[in-house]
């Protein structure tokens, strides 16, 4: 082989190399941006992350939805998995985020008076809330603790239809910031078809208190 042809085959290789470290340098941010992978992912629904912190709904042994969350930095590289609702790994427990076990009403049905209604006196960033794309709390889901004006950077615009608090009350409305026609949460929302809100929700933001703006 001649030096012309050795020097194009150094190339190739290090253009190989280098696309090799894009690929997995994007692979990286992408998983940086999501949820960690986890055991925990069998039986809690709606996990995101924010601040160092993964928050999760979790299904604990009397089959309650509970809100939980733990810090990433204390699991390293352990699995995440789901203790009677309680997000826990390698011998670190997270914490409870809803304060009341054994509340009623998740995931078994809408939680007693919930639906459309008045606020709650929920306030800014005291609550968060779940949507999901399909009825009966399935499909791909969200959480959200402050106002979205516009779910379509988030890929969920018109595109939800079930829904699922934690605590409070939320506003959702047909289009961005907060304009067409809005109906404030304050319950748990298995389908959403029969309240002409079903795949039209554009925004969303916790109510103040008494539900007016």
């Amino acid at each position: 082989m001649n030096r012309l042809a050795i020097a194009a085959a150094g190339l190739v290789l290090a253009a190989g190399g280098l696309g090799a470290v894009g690929v997995n340098s994007a692979e990286a941010q992408a998983q940086a941006r999501g949820a960690p992978r986890g055991s925990y992912a069998q039986s809690c629904t709606g996990a995101y992350v924010n601040q160092g912190r993964l928050y999760a709904d979790c299904r604990d042994m009397r089959g309650n939805m509970r809100e939980t969350s733990i810090e990433l930095a204390r699991c390293s590289s352990s699995d995440i998995a789901n203790d009677d609702g309680l997000l826990v790994c390698r011998g670190h427990r997270g914490a409870f985020e809803d304060n009341r076990p054994g509340r009623p009403g998740r995931p078994g049905g809408d939680r007693p008076g919930g639906g459309w209604g008045p606020g709650q006196g929920g306030g800014w960033g005291q609550s968060s809330i779940t949507v999901y794309r399909d009825a009966d709390y399935r499909g791909q889901s969200m959480s959200f603790r402050d106002e979205v004006p516009n779910l379509r950077h988030m890929g969920m615009n018109d595109a939800i239809s079930s829904i699922r608090l934690s605590r409070g009350s939320w506003e959702v409305c047909e289009d961005a910031n907060f304009r067409g026609r809005c109906e404030i949460v304050r319950g748990d929302m298995r389908d959403l078809r029969n309240t002409g809100m079903n795949d039209r929700i554009s925004s969303l933001r916790p109510a103040r208190g008494g539900g007016r703006y």
